[in-house]
């Protein structure tokens, strides 16, 4: 059924009802004789009546006929609507003219005026009176309506917003679950040790008022407490190079006491430290810090990756990781990732170790699948000078510094029972800070005339020139060594005989020998043989290949 005609339809009905509640009205008054109505009236309100509905079928049938497709508009003209309303027109015709002839002959027809319109006013009082119940009761009903529907709605909205809660807390939970329970974890022990920090939060151990002089003095007496004897000048290398580079190789002959320099220091400056025994096949960054196993779905942890890791809970401490005989495979191979971040700034050294997980919790310090290389790391390497080893590149060596263990020193006093220290990582940063800064500990103006005429002299007959690394590194070097117990010149001795001279190796050039006589007597001229005695020891070295 179209729309417009179901609305007549309705609303006839409606009033055609509401009319004949009226008339019932005018019944009981009439029947309680509070207003007597005529015969006659009666009558013609029942022709009315009969005419309404005759009118409201006929509107309806046009309608049907004439309305658009969607039934909700009618296309009509006037003569349309003429038609329309004709039943109306021709039926109170027939009324007017009923009335007007017969009401003299005919008793049903013989109505009087003033009792048919009260008793028609009465009938659209009426009328009117249930049109406003009708509207009281539908307002009542759509605000009943829309008040349930609000209640609905909130109802709703408050069973979403709990809905939302509880499933917030529940992957909450699920990610307490997955963080707290290592086994869900892609990495087990690293996430395990998440749990023991938060469970007992690292606190800093207060380091020892001690001088950088005090510090090399103090460790010297601890090592021959130990019987483990080495030179004033390595001990002051090894402090100065944790100053200027996080990447050191402890260079020398197998059994020179390369890795026990770490590891007594470690005891004596109560230190964290990670030996880790580089074998010959390793090729890749898998090798020293792990692999993602696609069958067990785990990250496979090593004892080097765990201490990497454990130093950004424990910021305060230093942590030397060492790499023991790093040359029996090649450096540039497992290392190279290293020796690239450790370039950049701080807030970039990290290392990706695989990419990002899909499935499983991360745990906290890693930084997007990557370990972070916090500032409190320093990698020490110890390399063997043998047939079994790998020459380590100029790359390798440009980036780290160099301590050379040729020697064995003799003790200088009986030393018993020296006591260790403690020294948090922020203490010694600001010893290497405040030397640096002193501008007693620096080169001075004649010190850096003097050394130019060797990087000039190297420059111009070996072609060999100083670039901005080993620059920033000499200017750090030099100030901590002094700060330590040394001399300016030398530590630049020791800058120059490992970071220049060693450049020459495995060089045979004609004029070779030739212009390394007349290095060697440029030194002399400018330094006595005790300042540059390593400088003067590699010239004689590289003089006695060329034999």
């Amino acid at each position: 059924m179209k729309k417009i005609v179901k609305t007549t339809m309705e609303r006839g009905i409606k009033s055609i009802v509401f009319a004949a509640v009226a008339c019932f009205i005018l019944l009981l008054l009439s029947i309680c004789y509070v207003y007597t109505v005529d015969g006659a009236t009666w009558g013609l309100i029942g022709l009315l009546f009969f005419v309404a509905a005759v009118q409201w079928t006929a509107l309806c049938f046009v309608f049907h006929y004439r309305t658009d497709d969607r039934g909700e508009h009618p296309e009509m003209d006037w003569m349309w609507w003429l038609i329309a309303f004709s039943p109306s027109a021709f039926f109170l015709l027939v009324l007017i003219i009923l009335y007007s002839t017969l009401h003299s002959v005919a008793a049903f027809f013989a109505l009087d005026f003033l009792n048919f319109l009260f008793s028609l006013l009465i009938i659209a009082a009426g009328t009117a009176f249930c049109y406003l119940i009708d509207y009281a009761y539908i307002s009542a009903m759509k605000k009943h309506q829309v008040e349930t529907t609000t209640l609905v709605v909130r109802k709703e909205k408050v069973v979403k917003e709990r809905k939302r809660k509880e499933d917030g807390e529940r992957k909450e939970e699920e990610t307490r679950v997955r963080r707290t329970d290592p086994s869900a974890s892609v990495f087990p022990d690293l996430t395990a040790m998440d749990n023991a920090y938060l469970l007992q939060p690292y606190r800093p151990v207060p380091s020892a008022d001690i001088t950088l002089r005090d510090l090399c003095s103090g460790f010297n007496r601890y090592l021959e407490s130990k019987e483990m004897y080495y030179t004033p000048e390595a001990l002051r290398a090894f402090v100065s190079g944790l100053a200027c580079s996080h990447f050191m190789i402890l260079e020398g002959l197998s059994g020179t006491g390369k890795t026990s320099l770490p590891k007594f220091f470690a005891e004596y400056a109560g230190t964290n430290v990670c030996f880790t025994s580089v074998q010959a096949s390793w090729k890749d960054r898998s090798d020293i810090l792990g692999y993602y196993n696609d069958f067990v779905g785990k990250f496979k942890e090593t004892p080097f990756l765990r201490a990497l890791y454990e130093a950004s809970y424990q910021t305060d401490e230093i942590n030397l990781m060492v790499l023991d005989e790093m040359n029996l495979s090649r450096i540039e191979y497992y290392f190279a990732d290293f020796l690239s971040v450790l370039e950049l700034d701080q807030s970039q050294w990290k290392i990706e170790l695989m990419p990002a997980s899909t499935e499983g919790a991360l745990p906290v310090k890693l930084d997007d699948c990557a370990v972070v290389i916090p500032p409190n790391v320093w990698f020490i390497g110890t390399a063997n000078k043998d047939d079994s080893t790998f020459t380590v590149t100029d790359k390798v060596y440009d980036r780290a510094v160099i301590i050379e263990f040729s020697q064995r020193n003799e003790p200088s006093m009986a030393v018993r029972n020296v006591p260790p220290i403690h020294i948090g990582a922020e203490k010694l940063q600001k010893l290497f800070d405040d030397a640096i800064a002193n501008p007693t500990y620096n080169l001075s103006r004649a010190d850096y005339e003097r050394f130019g005429t060797l990087t000039q002299f190297v420059l111009d007959a070996f072609d060999i020139n100083f670039g901005n690394r080993i620059l920033n590194q000499i200017m750090k070097f030099v100030p901590v060594y002094v700060a330590s117990g040394g001399t300016a010149a030398k530590a630049l001795d020791l800058m120059f005989a490992r970071k220049v001279l060693r450049k020459l190796e495995g060089r045979f050039d004609d004029d070779l020998k030739t212009n390394l006589v007349k290095l060697e007597k440029l030194v002399l001229q400018n330094y006595n043989k005790t300042d540059f005695s390593a400088t003067l020891e590699a010239i004689a070295r590289l003089k006695r290949k060329l034999l």
